[in-house]
């Protein structure tokens, strides 16, 4: 079973609205990390980590749960915007 199309289009919206607040931000987050290794890595982890909250809330407004190959499927999805997130930084 594939993620219903609803809500991978509102994962992906809310992917897409916190890596332009990313890029908002950017500044900020050069300046209050200085000494980070890899702020990337920490930016990714936390659009991802909201949008896994999204997805998983937006299963249970339909009363249902995700299955194992659903969060495949959200891990492709998070996936294509890795590369994204780490442009900011180079």
């Amino acid at each position: 079973m594939a993620i219903p199309s609803d809500i991978e289009d509102f994962v992906e919206k809310h992917i897409k609205l916190m890596i332009s607040q990313t890029e908002s931000y950017l500044p900020f987050i050069k300046v209050a990390f200085p000494y980070s290794n890899n702020v990337a890595d920490g930016v990714y982890n936390l659009i991802i980590g909201s949008a896994l909250s999204v997805f998983v809330n937006q299963y249970a407004m339909r009363m249902k749960n995700p299955t194992v190959e659903d969060f495949s499927d959200f891990g492709k999805i998070a996936l294509k915007y890795r590369d994204q997130v780490d442009q900011f930084f180079k």
